[in-house]
């Protein structure tokens, strides 16, 4: 495993706190040479753009990126896991308990309308920090890129964003511009993916330029969850009624599976990229995180847990998990790891995100080569990540496609990866009304009505659900 801990928040000592108080009473002093409703003061902490054209601040810039990506994809997570059976409702905000209920569909959801502006945020923040540092790493004079690792992880970043849309939504602004409006991508839609794929393939080749295997083996994974989730959002849009879609849909991405390949050859067994939260970036419009543990509007679905009688909270330990290995029948151990990290008091607030992953490229490989019908690769791909599971190898029961779709549920437990797998293998969420728009379609999350509000080229009225979705 290993995390990458973002901070972007000042660091403090003691004499600067003790300054600090120093200044508060110099202030009071001071205060009355000044009228109540005085305007002209200097802030001490007010940066300049022009301050970002100085290389020097490049690793604060990229670290800023990936801070704001964390609070995306803590978002993400919570409002694909409330849609899907990972999540389910507890508390008393009604939204919750329609996206419980299926209701993905709606721009006026609190949570995905309120979560559209951070991702947003974040993918025209990676776009210009882009264009910042690579200025750098062109210059010829001493505003040269001190860092060159800082791009390939800027490029990874980058990426991440764009194949977090790509995964999720419905449709997306893209603008290149802070001022002018931009249209959906409607039909475009899959130039999310290519632009992800362009960032990763930036990020592989300077990656092995400058001989970074940990930069090259994250972008290789990623650009496979890439690649395979291009494959999976063009089956589905502009189709939109699973009934008409043969399920399942299997993917056999030759891309994707050579990419799979190269990151095992760079992964130790087991390896995880993962992405740490923490106070400073752990907000956004909700934190996933404190809706679990602290306000209890959100547990972990039915499916997977045994619960407290007030039905908030899984009960502790083995006790807690419901979900079970469909070979040894024992109460799944990866899931009761992922319920440890995410869905427990004692778990704090601050989810840890895992992008990509030895066992993700083991799945993808299984899947390729069950959609090939290659049973001995199969076979040997699925024993392998089950091996590292810690759980019996599968010697042909259940079926193989039950295998699969186990292993994906466990193993990408939280990672905003469920509801298109409930789509493209015929499985409705335990919650979903019949009634509701993810039992009938294969829908996902809308441009947002604050998006809509405000820019007269997003769908209008503001308030309307897309056509395909309603």
């Amino acid at each position: 495993m290993h995390t990458h801990m973002l901070r972007v928040a000042r660091r403090t000592s003691r004499a600067s706190h003790t300054l600090a108080r120093v200044a508060v009473a110099s202030a009071t002093v001071l205060l009355g040479g000044c009228t109540l409703f005085e305007t002209d003061v200097t802030n001490p902490n007010a940066v300049v753009e022009e301050a970002l054209s100085d290389p020097a601040g490049a690793t604060t810039l990229v670290n800023g990126v990936g801070a704001s990506l964390i609070r995306s994809h803590n978002q993400v997570a919570g409002t694909v896991g409330a849609s899907s059976d990972e999540l389910t409702w507890s508390g008393s905000r009604e939204y919750w308990k329609l996206l419980d209920e299926g209701d993905v569909a709606d721009p006026l959801n609190e949570y995905s309308n309120g979560q559209y502006p951070y991702l947003s945020e974040t993918r025209w923040l990676a776009d210009y920090a882009v264009g910042q540092l690579e200025k750098f790493d062109k210059a010829s004079t001493g505003s040269q890129l001190r860092n060159r690792a800082d791009l390939a992880r800027l490029y990874t970043y980058a990426g991440f964003i764009y194949s977090l849309v790509g995964e999720n939504y419905e449709d997306f602004v893209i603008a290149s511009d802070r001022q002018t409006n931009a249209a959906p991508l409607g039909a475009n839609f899959s130039v999310v993916f290519d632009s992800s794929i362009a960032y990763y393939t930036k990020a592989i080749t300077l990656a092995r330029t400058l001989g970074n295997a940990e930069w090259e083996r994250n972008a290789l994974g990623l650009r496979a969850r890439a690649r395979f989730g291009k494959a999976l959002s063009g089956r589905f849009r502009p189709a939109r009624n699973p009934g008409t879609l043969a399920a399942p849909y299997l993917v056999n991405d030759a891309g994707a599976s050579a990419d799979a390949v190269a990151a095992l050859a760079l992964m130790e067994s087991g390896y995880r990229f993962r992405l740490s939260s923490n106070a400073q970036n752990n907000g956004g419009y909700f934190s996933t995180g404190f809706e679990v543990v602290q306000r209890l509007e959100i547990r972990a679905g039915s499916e997977y847990v045994n619960v407290n009688p007030a039905a908030t909270i899984p009960l502790d330990g083995l006790a807690g998990i419901k979900l079970v290995d469909p070979v040894s029948a024992a109460k799944d151990p990866v899931l009761a790891t992922a319920i440890n990290d995410c869905c427990r008091q004692s778990t704090g607030q601050f989810l840890t995100i895992t992008a990509a992953s030895w066992v993700e490229m083991q799945l993808i490989l299984a899947e390729a080569a069950l959609a090939a019908s290659n049973t001995a690769e199969f076979t040997a791909r699925i024993n392998q990540l089950r091996a590292v599971n810690g759980v019996p190898a599968w010697t042909g029961a259940p079926a193989a496609l039950d295998i699969l779709k186990h292993g994906r549920r466990v193993n990408l437990f939280m990672q905003g990866r469920r509801l298109v797998d409930h789509h493209r293998f015929g499985v409705k969420a335990d919650r979903w009304l019949t009634n509701s728009v993810a039992y009938r379609k294969a829908c996902f999350f809308p441009i947002s009505y604050d998006e809509r509000l405000q820019n007269p080229l997003a769908p209008q009225p503001a308030v309307a659900r897309d056509a395909a979705c309603q």
